[in-house]
């Protein structure tokens, strides 16, 4: 590797001269940081009926050939060849039909399974997400399934405009104007800067555990955030993101939905920009418990500072000015599903 080096996966493939194996057992052979690549939810779904189509049975795949149909278009800086990627995306850009098309591969019906495979690239999760070029830039784009409510764009990019104002580093967001809802959620890819990728890694591809299995805490964020980055000022700023999901009622903050970047120009890692903010209807506890809780309060907020050495005094400020900022600008939301 030429000068300056890093470890890309500084927990489980630390710079040392010697062979390392995955766990064949979790990522079927993979490291993390390359299971990172590989779609989940939404984007598994498009894989499986895009090749589906060409006769391809993508689940009996080998874990390299599954990151061939990745090549140059996965998350981070990582792309892998030799690539089977060679298929011509449109240029123009339709958002309610690209919506439409996502709403009927959901329900088995014929659409573009090409061009829904090359956007969704490396997403995961349960609702629709594609990679756009918009003014020349790389964003990624929300859209909803049938029963999403058609709120569900705004809610969202309201939870981001909220997170904001509590001191969270979010990416630049917007809310796409659509015929069909409120409108469609969209994000600028915060590992694309000026042309360049930027290294990133999940927690989960960190600490070798599946985006989804939801067997972390709080606690072991902090700490996973401590020791990558080796920066108390990150590590206050995962407790401002921890505040920030309990009073929110972001249920879904699995391993996934937490990553670090590294930035080649100052030689460190750094927490990512949040994402994935928002309400899931179908989800009445944390998938990330907070000092043991799925459902903690201020109290475990505060034994959470303690444990990561954050002053209690600062903890508070914290924690009321966040509670506080959440519950005025949220309210709408967070009324709107009991638990």
């Amino acid at each position: 590797m030429a000068e300056p080096r890093f470890a890309i996966s500084p927990k489980s493939l630390p710079l040392e001269d010697r062979l390392f194996s995955g766990r064949p057992d979790i990522f079927n052979g993979l490291q993390g940081i390359f299971a990172d690549s590989l779609p989940g939810g939404w984007g598994m779904l498009t894989a499986i009926r895009a090749l589906g189509e060409k006769g391809i049975d993508y689940l009996s795949l080998d874990p390299l050939a599954k990151l061939s149909y990745i090549g140059k278009d996965g998350i981070g800086a990582l792309y892998y060849e030799p690539t089977n990627c060679d298929w011509n995306i449109p240029s123009d850009i339709d958002p309610d039909q690209l919506c439409i098309e996502c709403m009927a591969l959901t329900e088995g019906e014929n659409t573009d399974l090409d061009d829904l495979f090359m956007r969704a690239g490396s997403t995961g999760g349960a609702r629709p997400k594609m990679n756009l070029e918009m003014d020349g830039e790389s964003w990624i784009v929300k859209f909803r399934e049938r029963y999403d409510p058609e709120s569900a764009g705004r809610m969202e990019f309201e939870y981001n405009q909220a997170a904001k104002k509590c001191g969270i580093d979010i990416p630049e967001c917007r809310l796409i104007d659509s015929e069909l809802c409120d409108g469609f959620f969209a994000s600028k890819r915060f590992d694309r800067v000026d042309g360049r990728r930027i290294h990133m890694i999940s927690l989960g591809g960190l600490l070798e555990i599946p985006r989804d299995m939801p067997i972390l805490d709080y606690l072991t964020f902090l700490q996973a955030t401590r020791f990558v980055t080796e920066s108390q000022t990150e590590v206050v700023k995962a407790f401002r993101l921890a505040c920030f999901n309990v009073f929110a009622k972001n249920y879904d903050d699995h391993a996934g939905n937490f990553s670090f970047l590294y930035l080649e120009d100052e030689e460190r890692y750094v927490l990512s920009p949040a994402y994935d903010l928002t309400r899931t209807p179908n989800m009445r506890e944390h998938q990330m418990t907070c000092m043991g809780n799925p459902l903690p309060g201020e109290k475990e907020l505060f034994q959470l500072a303690s444990r990561m050495d954050i002053p209690q005094s600062r903890a508070k400020e914290i924690v009321t000015q966040i509670g506080e900022t959440v519950r005025g600008e949220l309210s709408e939301w967070l009324s709107a599903r009991k638990e």
